[in-house]
């Protein structure tokens, strides 16, 4: 466990790896506003370890010590295109981050915020730019939390932590319905999925595994589906979908 401080406010840093962990670190720590960790194995531009997440009761120091701000000598830098008298072209973009985290410095270019950002200056371009990056923390592949999900979060992983140590027991568990939706999930690099819904259950199975039933992706709605405790689709009508390891 690691306190730092930021501009007065404690940012709290920690290796969390189960539900019941993460939830008596917030407790021990007061519960902070603010979460954010790393959604995958690459940081992504962050500089946090695998399984660390960050707390604080401010974005802006959250996020600063996230993305390790000052020490890498990020800013926030004002182009004011071919003009260097009008301010009606110049927009902010950040300096030191990956090329894609200037998604997040469009709507600091326009409207209300970006007459607000423009008279603010960098400091107030850089607490808009973080906030931006917090809200929209999946499009760079972060978790991001406010504490008032903390315990549906806590709820959601330490069911996951269970699922990973009993599988079988999820697996006895079954599912019966008619599929009444259906859809493509695509996350990052990873293969394509899609997920099936039958009211009271939602699984997903890969394109490979649908075709290998000798179904379609499109005709899939409509068809009796059987789905396990852990989200895995055993079967679509009379085809088994579901290949176990022997193990």
């Amino acid at each position: 466990m690691e306190r730092m401080r930021s501009s007065d406010v404690p940012v709290f840093r920690s290796l969390i790896t189960s539900g019941s962990q993460f939830e008596a670190y917030v407790d021990s720590i007061g519960r902070p506003r603010f979460a954010v960790s790393c959604g995958g194995d690459d940081p992504g531009g962050a500089r946090a370890e695998l399984d660390e997440w960050l707390f604080a009761d401010d974005i802006e120091c959250l996020m600063r010590a996230f993305l390790d701000w000052d020490a890498r000598g990020i800013r926030m830098e004002l182009d004011r295109g071919a003009s260097d008298e009008a301010e009606v072209g110049a927009c902010w973009n950040v300096i030191g981050l990956p090329p894609h985290f200037n998604d997040a410095t469009s709507n600091l270019n326009s409207g209300l915020l970006g007459a607000m950002c423009m008279a603010m200056g960098a400091d107030g371009a850089r607490r808009a730019f973080l906030e931006s990056v917090f809200n929209d923390a999946w499009s760079y592949d972060f978790v991001t939390l406010r504490s008032n999900r903390y315990d549906s979060f806590i709820e959601e992983w330490k069911s996951d932590d269970d699922k990973t140590a009993r599988p079988e027991h999820y697996r006895a568990q079954k599912h019966f319905g008619v599929i009444i939706d259906a859809g493509a999930l695509g996350v990052g690099s990873r293969p394509l999925q899609y997920w099936v819904y039958i009211g009271g259950a939602s699984g997903s199975l890969t394109c490979k595994q649908i075709s290998d039933a000798g179904l379609t992706c499109e005709g899939l709605i409509g068809q009796a589906c059987v789905i396990n405790g852990l989200g895995e689709v055993e079967r679509i009508g009379n085809h088994r979908v579901v290949v176990r390891d022997a193990a």
